[in-house]
């Protein structure tokens, strides 16, 4: 009860700071105050719809704004908000570009209406307008979500008992390449069914205009002419009645595809990061063992003209790629501990050698440098010793490893149930809410 007590107290406040403020623009920066305010996407939508802007909306910009956990939606509405507000401005009030940097690929914003039938005036007999019905709102294209990087690949080089989670950094990419070609045939699917629902609608639209020539003709009952084309249309309109049918059905279908796809992910991840832990676990923890292993993953771009009713998809793609990322930051922090005790082994490697040398040239007369072979011996167990040591740290550290990757399995299975939870929700919405405009 407190936490809505001051949920309600705070989001009040806000409301009335930008009612104090009618004259203030919506920047990127109160965008971001609303988002942490825990405002919800329609709300924050409906603020950016009813006001003033004044966006940044360069590259740079989109990247921070996501990482605020910006939604795409909003980030949506801001553009066709900042494009709305520049088509209306006067010339003089259409902010200069300046001729030294890229231009902003200028936001889609598609036409939704139809024009009106022209009738001439001379008529005897006016006709009646027909009612046209609005094309689905499918054109809406989602910009896409540009990874924060600035490089075209990611290149990381695990050592020793950490060479097995490379394996990760490739599961995660394989799965980035599947889901973008499950994207791919979901996007397709629905442009191709929506391409057929508007020639059922211009096929509609033209059977009425030639209805109403037909009954405005003259003042007699219905020719046979006339009732064909009735039935022609009442055909047409039932069509277009079974399209919308399977347009929703075909939206169901795909949220059903995605969690099983998100079950499938769930136990993929159980499986790989098991596999993974127990690889090092059991990897050699010799660090005079020259092991290491380079790789190189080419950084996977987001479709930009993903249709909006599968476009939140994308959000699982950000979601792989940016689990590459955080394990290659893991490999780089342990590849540290790493070349620190390679670096101690090596040193203590070079100490011991001549030692040993020294040693044998002794034993050449053991009676006579009997005191030095025994210094020698000390020596070099007492370096032995140092080395054992290491080597034991390096197993304790892959065993410390195979426990922290059971944690960042866990981690990555709970934000991935998130995520397909919310991208269902989020597919559902679109469909449902589109549906009553087809």
């Amino acid at each position: 009860m407190k936490k809505s007590v001051s949920f309600l107290l705070m989001f009040m406040f806000f409301v009335s700071c930008l009612q104090a403020q009618p004259a203030e623009k919506l920047t990127n920066s109160i965008v971001v105050k609303m988002v942490k305010a825990k405002l919800s996407d329609d709300l924050i939508i409906g603020e950016i719809n009813s006001s003033e802007v004044n966006f940044d909306l360069s590259m740079d910009s989109l990247n921070y704004l996501s990482s605020q956990n910006v939604s795409l939606r909003i980030l949506q509405a801001m553009k066709i908000a900042y494009a709305s507000q520049i088509s209306t401005a006067p010339p003089e009030s259409i902010p200069q570009t300046n001729p030294e940097e890229p231009e902003e690929p200028a936001v889609i914003v598609p036409e939704t209406s139809v024009q009106p039938v022209s009738i001439p005036v001379n008529e005897a007999i006016s006709k009646p307008v027909v009612e046209q019905i609005p094309p689905p709102k499918e054109e809406v294209v989602v910009p896409p979500v540009v990874m924060p990087l600035n490089e075209n690949e990611i290149t990381v080089n695990a050592m020793s008992f950490i060479i097995p989670m490379t394996d990760l950094l490739l599961f995660f990419d394989s799965e980035t390449t599947s889901l973008s070609g499950v994207i791919q045939k979901w996007d397709q699917q629905i442009r191709n069914s929506i391409e057929s629902g508007r020639q059922i609608q211009k096929n509609i639209r033209e059977v009425e205009l030639k209805l109403t020539d037909k009954k405005n003709a003259n003042s007699k009952g219905f020719t046979n002419e006339i009732f064909v084309l009735k039935k022609q249309l009442s055909d047409y309109r039932e069509s277009y009645k079974q399209f919308k049918s399977k347009f929703l059905a075909d939206g169901m279908n795909i949220t059903k595809e995605l969690k099983d796809i998100g079950s499938e992910t769930d136990r993929a991840i159980s499986s790989k990061f098991n596999a993974v832990g127990n690889s090092v676990r059991s990897a050699n923890s010799d660090p005079s063992a020259e092991l290491a292993k380079p790789l190189t993953i080419t950084k996977q771009k987001i479709d930009a003209d993903v249709i909006n009713y599968v476009s939140p998809v994308t959000e699982m793609i950000m979601f792989y790629q940016n689990e590459i990322i955080a394990l290659k930051e893991i490999i780089q922090h342990w590849n540290q501990d790493v070349l620190a005790i390679r670096k101690k082994d090596s040193e203590l490697s070079k100490q011991l050698e001549p030692k040993k040398q020294e040693l044998i040239n002794y034993q050449s007369d053991p009676k006579k440098n009997k005191k030095e072979i025994t210094a020698l011996k000390k020596q070099c167990s007492d370096l032995e010793k140092e080395r054992k040591l290491l080597t034991q740290q390096m197993g304790k550290n892959s065993k410390e490893l195979s426990k922290y990757l059971d944690v960042i399995c866990k981690e990555a299975q709970g934000a991935a149930k998130e995520r397909y939870a919310d991208i269902i929700d989020n597919i559902n919405y679109v469909f449902q809410d589109s549906i009553t405009g087809l």
